[in-house]
């Protein structure tokens, strides 16, 4: 009996786990203070303040919607799971992505937005596995799902990063057409029905097909097969599902851009 008391008073005794704290939560109780700002396009900062004299482990979920005075908006595309030690105060740079291809790429204040997307949701969830996904690629995802965005107004919603670079490269790059692509097949998978005007763009169309990064994803967004092979063939177009980076070294155009990167070892 007296070791079954001394066990229970151990037992009470631990100290407790730390639980997540809801974002909103935290907020609303004045247990942390956070402040936004954004460009508008791909980038949001976050400044955090702790306002407690204890631990606060704190969750924020993608798919946040930030509103600026001006009325643009940017789309929160990674979760955010931190903890911050008493009264800790630390900044947070989050991947975002532009609600319209007409925001303007300048500093600004955000406030969390009243109302998520509804119709990022499926888009959200799937950029939720993709660790490695290109900025550029959820942007134009996300214009496919909400504007309908075609392969001349990307390149025009891209033309400011352009301008900035030394020596100039000609474009769009091979980089920048399997982004298309890959852009394509998150629409695709998160609205199967859908028929984007970008799909139907015979000049994307062409250039995804001569390139050797995008060629067997493309084949497979496009429809096309390859004539007289047999089951198992790798020449074999993949199913949609795998087109997208799932894990290290799987031959997707992120692997294959890294590998290059690395020294070569004599």
């Amino acid at each position: 009996m007296f070791r079954l008391l001394t066990f229970l008073f151990a037992l009470l005794t631990l100290p407790a786990m730390a639980v997540d704290v809801p974002f909103s939560v935290a907020v609303a109780q004045k247990q942390l203070r956070a402040e936004f700002t954004g460009n508008g396009r791909d980038t949001v900062t976050l400044k955090l303040a702790n306002l407690t004299n204890e631990k606060l482990p704190i969750t924020m979920p993608a798919g946040i919607v930030l509103a600026a005075e001006n009325g643009e908006r940017q789309l929160l595309l990674r979760a955010l799971t931190m903890e911050l030690s008493a009264n800790e105060e630390t900044d947070a740079i989050l991947p975002a992505a532009a609600l319209s291809s007409k925001n303007t790429d300048t500093q600004r204040a955000l406030k969390p937005a009243a109302d998520l997307e509804p119709r990022l949701a499926k888009l959200v969830a799937l950029f939720e596995k993709q660790n490695d996904l290109p900025r550029p690629t959820a942007q134009l995802a996300v214009f496919i799902m909400l504007e309908d965005l075609k392969f001349s107004d990307w390149q025009k919603w891209l033309a400011p990063t352009w301008a900035h670079e030394k020596p100039p490269k000609q474009h769009p790059t091979p980089a920048e057409i399997a982004q298309a692509v890959d852009a394509l097949a998150f629409a695709k998978l998160a609205a199967p029905e859908r028929k984007p005007a970008l799909l139907a763009d015979e000049t994307l169309k062409r250039l995804a097909l001569r390139n050797p990064w995008a060629r067997g994803k493309a084949m497979a967004l496009y429809g096309l097969t390859v004539d007289d092979a047999v089951t198992g063939d790798p020449s074999l177009p993949p199913d949609l599902g795998t087109l997208l980076h799932t894990s290290p070294n799987d031959n997707c155009p992120i692997c294959r851009q890294r590998a290059k990167m690395q020294p070569e070892i004599p």
